[in-house]
């Protein structure tokens, strides 16, 4: 990835975790006051129909203090501030971009929880539970495709020989509220690759100034996998791999062997804004950059390999 390109990188994270790592005390408060978060999480509230579902892999606090930042901490996190009595509090929620641990940033579809008049005591700690929402549709955040193999499947084959994706329920399939189906691609041992597509063509990023848009995907495989984009430019269909999504805990029961994960497009699409579509790609082809197939047809696998996906959902949102 470029990262001179990379609009969801965190401009200011350095000096956030720097505030959030200094020890020494100014000012005339000497005893801080303690705020801590065990997790985050998105509203159970949050309409099914409207934004899919509410699963979240939210990794970091981002605090603010009468609307000044103090910190983005890994979460859990207990932490320090310098203020008692009733201040402003607003909660961010931080992600892991592409699922890297060096690229984080405040996820930008997910507003704030803010805390008007939360009362700060010293040497005491204040615990907050936050349950963040989207942005409203039209206002923050756009849904240009949600895919949760509920009643149908838009990712179709690349190609007619290799397989697709069938829709499973079960103890296999990814439940909730709203959910009892998942999608899922199996490759038996003398089978290389799959290869789908959405069956969808973007081009909401035309005509605009950039756009932000991530691809948000709750999946559980034990083999890696790519996804990319798929764009028509000057009269050629290129594939553009981006991340590299590697295999689910196994040692985990089936329902804790989910994993998210939220992955940028927008540089590309604003990269590529001549292009007359967009796609985006799902394959097990791992030949770029690795000779992993031609490992696979003469050391096959001793069990099938699986790829499970749900609640997939691409958002976006004009920049401004």
């Amino acid at each position: 990835m470029n990262r001179k390109s990379t609009l969801f990188f965190v401009w200011g994270l350095l000096l956030a975790l720097s505030l959030a790592s200094c020890n020494k005390i100014q000012g005339p408060q000497k005893v801080p006051s303690y705020i801590h978060i065990e997790s985050i999480g998105v509203d159970s509230l949050t309409d099914y129909f409207t934004y899919g579902a509410n699963t979240s892999k939210i990794a970091d606090a981002w605090v603010y203090v009468d609307d000044q930042l103090i910190g983005a901490y890994e979460l859990p996190t207990t932490f320090p501030v310098l203020k008692k009595g009733p201040h402003k509090v607003a909660i961010y929620g931080g992600i892991k971009v592409d699922g890297r641990s060096d690229a984080r940033d405040r996820y930008p579809f997910y507003r704030p929880l803010v805390y008007n008049n939360l009362n700060l005591a010293e040497d005491s700690i204040v615990n907050l539970t936050p349950a963040l929402s989207y942005y409203p549709i039209g206002d923050g955040t756009n849904v240009a495709w949600m895919e949760d193999f509920e009643n149908a499947n838009t990712l179709l084959p690349d190609y007619d020989s290799l397989p697709g994706v069938a829709r499973v329920t079960g103890p296999e399939a990814w439940h909730s509220v709203n959910s009892f189906w998942s999608g899922k691609v199996e490759l038996p041992p003398d089978t290389l690759d799959f290869y789908m597509t959405t069956s969808d063509e973007f081009d909401f990023y035309k005509g605009t100034n950039g756009v932000y848009c991530l691809l948000e995907m709750d999946y559980n495989c034990n083999d890696t996998f790519f996804v990319g984009v798929k764009y028509y430019h000057d009269y050629y269909l290129e594939s553009l791999p981006l991340v590299k999504v590697t295999p689910t805990d196994k040692t985990h029961d089936k329902p804790q062997r989910w994993n998210k994960i939220y992955i940028n497009i927008g540089p590309y699409m604003n990269k590529n804004q001549s292009a007359s579509y967009f796609k985006i790609y799902f394959t097990s082809d791992l030949t770029t950059g690795e000779d992993v197939a031609y490992n696979h047809f003469y050391h096959p696998a001793s069990e099938p390999r699986y790829y499970y996906f749900d609640n997939l959902k691409l958002l976006y949102r004009n920049m401004n």
